[in-house]
C-alpha cells in the first residue's frame, strides 16, 4: 500500500507534468496549477506534522524491496529531525511559487516544472532511509537548480551555475565513496540506514567515511573555505530560487551531518568534535565579517546564510541535547528568516530596479510596506527575543558553551550580525535621499500585493514559534534524545 510520503512524490510529479503541459498553452493557468500543487504539498506536510506521534522513533515508514542483492531498497520515513525540514521544503516552495508568479515572465512552463522537480529532490533527501536512495535524491536536486540558475539567472548566470555544479558534484562523488565504504564495512552488506545505525564499524573505516562524507556535507552547508560557490549562485539566481537555495538546499548539509555522521559513526564524530566546533566558529565569524563589507543586498543576505549555518554546525557537534535540538530548530528558523529576506530582495529589485545598497535610499517613503517587511526580516535574522531564531541560537549558545568553554566567543557574533543589518536599514530605509551622494536617483514603487503577501506569510511561523517554541521542539527533542542515547 502506498503511504503518504510516496503520494507526495506522485503528486509533485503530476503537478510538474500538468503545469508544464498546460503552461505551454496558457502560461497563467500553468502558473496557477504549479502554485496550487505546492499548496497541496504544504497541506500534506502539515498533516504529517499534526499526525506524527510525539516520540523518538521513525513514523510513516514505507519499506519496499528494490535491489536486495546490493542492499538498495525504497525506504522512506520521517522523525523529529527530518519532519521540520520536510515542512520547511513545502512551505518555502509554496511561497517561492507565489513570488515567481510576478517575477518570472520567460519560459514559464519550464520554470515551474523544474521548480516542482526541485521540490521532489529536496523532499526525497529528508525522508530517505537508504543511503543510495538518499544519494539519488541528492543528485536530483542538482539538475533543476543548475538549470534554474543557468537559464533564469542574472548576467553571470552561466558562470554561477557551472561553479555551483562543479563544487556540489565533486562533494557528491566523495560522499558516494564514503557510502560505498560503509556498505563494505557493514555486516550484512547494506545501504539501509536502520540496519547501519545498529552496526559496529571499525575505527579506521569510520575515519575514512567521516572524511569523505564531510566533503559532501561541508560544501552544501557550506563551511568557510568551501563556500565560494554560494554568493555567486545567490546573486545570479532568481529571488524565488534563492529562497530555496538558502532556505532548504543548504539544510541538506546540516541534515547530512546529523543523520549520517552523527548517527552512523558517532564515536569518531565526537572525537573530532573540537575540530568541527572550531570550523563552525570560523564559519560564523567569517560569514558575519564578510557580510559587513557588501554593497549588493542579495550578496549580503547570502553571506548571512553562511553565518547562520555555522550555528547549525556548532550545535550539531556539541554532543548534548540542548545544542543538537537547537541546531535542528535553527535550520527551520533560518529557512523562514532568510526565505523572507531573499524573496524581499527580489521584490526590491523588481520594483526599484537595483539591489545596490549605496544606490537605494529613502525606501520608507517610496516603498513603505516593503521597508516594514525588510526591518522585520532583519530583526528575525538578528535573533530578536520573541522571534523564533532567538530561541534556537540561545539553545546552541548554551549547548556549545556547556560542552566546549572556548566556544563562549560565539556570543560576540550576533553583535556583528546586528551591526550590518542596522547599518543596511539606515542606508536603504531611513537615510533621506538628499544625504546620499549618487549620480542618479532610482525610480521605485511598492511591490504588488501578491508579492507582499508571499513575503508576509513568512512572518507567521517566525512570530508563532518565537512565542511558543514548544510547538516545534516537542517534535524535535525526542528524536535528538534518541540519537544521543544511541551514542
Amino acid at each position: 500500500m502506498i503511504g503518504i510520503i510516496s503520494w507526495m512524490f506522485i503528486i509533485i510529479l503530476i503537478g510538474a507534468v500538468l503545469s508544464y503541459g498546460v503552461g505551454k498553452r496558457n502560461e497563467l493557468i500553468g502558473k496557477s496549477i504549479a502554485t496550487g500543487f505546492t499548496i497541496v504539498l504544504f497541506v500534506l506536510s502539515i498533516y504529517l506534522w499534526i499526525s506524527a506521534p510525539i516520540g523518538d522513533d521513525f513514523f510513516f515508514l514505507e519499506n519496499i524491496t528494490w535491489i536486495p542483492s546490493i542492499g538498495i531498497n525504497y525506504i522512506v520515513g520521517v522523525d523529529g529531525i527530518s519532519l521540520p525540514l520536510v515542512l520547511a521544503t513545502t512551505f518555502l516552495t509554496m511561497l517561492a511559487a507565489l513570488g515567481s508568479c510576478t517575477m518570472i515572465s520567460e519560459r514559464v512552463p519550464q520554470y515551474f516544472g523544474l521548480l516542482l522537480i526541485l521540490e521532489l529532490g529536496l523532499l526525497g533527501v529528508f525522508v530517505s532511509l537508504n543511503l543510495i536512495l538518499f544519494f539519488i535524491f541528492w543528485e536530483i536536486v542538482l539538475i533543476p537548480m543548475f538549470l534554474l540558475i543557468g537559464i533564469w539567472g542574472g548576467p553571470n548566470r552561466k558562470y554561477a551555475a557551472m561553479k555551483f555544479i562543479i563544487f556540489t558534484a565533486v562533494g557528491s562523488v566523495l560522499m558516494l565513496i564514503g557510502f560505498i565504504f560503509l556498505f563494505i564495512a557493514a555486516t550484512p552488506h547494506t545501504f539501509d540506514f536502520l540496519i547501519l545505525a545498529d552496526t559496529e564499524i571499525a575505527r579506521p573505516l569510520q575515519l575514512i567515511i567521516m572524511v569523505t562524507t564531510f566533503c559532501g556535507f561541508a560544501v552544501k552547508l557550506p563551511v568557510a573555505g568551501l563556500h565560494t560557490w554560494l554568493p555567486d549562485a545567490h546573486v545570479e539566481a532568481p529571488a524565488p530560487i534563492s529562497v530555496l537555495l538558502a532556505g532548504v538546499l543548504l539544510k541538506m548539509g546540516g541534515y547530512g551531518f546529523i543523520r549520517i555522521n552523527l548517527s552512523l559513526f558517532p564515536e569518531i564524530s565526537l572525537e573530532f568534535a573540537p575540530f568541527f566546533i572550531g570550523l563552525a566558529l570560523l564559519t560564523i565569524f567569517y560569514g558575519a565579517a564578510v557580510a559587513l563589507t557588501q554593497r549588493d543586498l542579495k550578496r549580503m543576505i547570502a553571506l548571512t546564510s553562511i553565518n547562520h549555518m555555522g550555528f547549525v554546525l556548532l550545535g550539531t557537534f556539541t554532543g548534548n541535547l540542548v545544542g543538537l535540538s537547537g541546531a535542528v530548530f535553527q535550520m527551520w528558523n533560518h529557512a523562514c528568516a532568510v526565505g523572507l529576506l531573499f524573496l524581499l530582495s527580489g521584490v526590491i529589485q523588481h520594483n526599484a530596479g537595483t539591489r545596490d545598497i549605496d544606490k537605494l535610499s529613502d525606501m520608507l517613503r517610496k516603498m513603505p510596506g516593503t521597508s516594514a517587511l525588510f526591518v522585520f526580516g532583519a530583526l528575525a535574522a538578528m535573533g530578536l527575543p520573541f522571534l523564533s531564531s532567538f530561541v534556537s541560537e540561545f539553545m546552541i549558545f548554551v549547548g556549545a558553551i556547556n560542552a566546549f568553554p572556548f566556544a563562549a566567543i560565539v556570543v560576540l557574533a550576533p553583535g556583528i550580525v546586528a551591526a550590518y543589518f542596522i547599518w543596511t536599514i539606515d542606508r536603504i530605509i531611513l537615510r533621506p535621499k538628499e544625504k546620499v551622494q549618487i549620480e542618479q536617483d532610482y525610480e521605485a514603487h511598492e511591490g504588488k500585493l501578491i508579492e507582499l503577501i508571499a513575503v508576509a506569510i513568512f512572518a507567521i511561523p517566525i512570530v508563532l514559534l518565537g512565542i511558543f517554541p514548544a510547538l516545534m521542539l516537542q517534535t524535535i527533542v525526542p528524536s535528538c534524545q534518541r540519537l544521543l542515547q544511541n551514542i
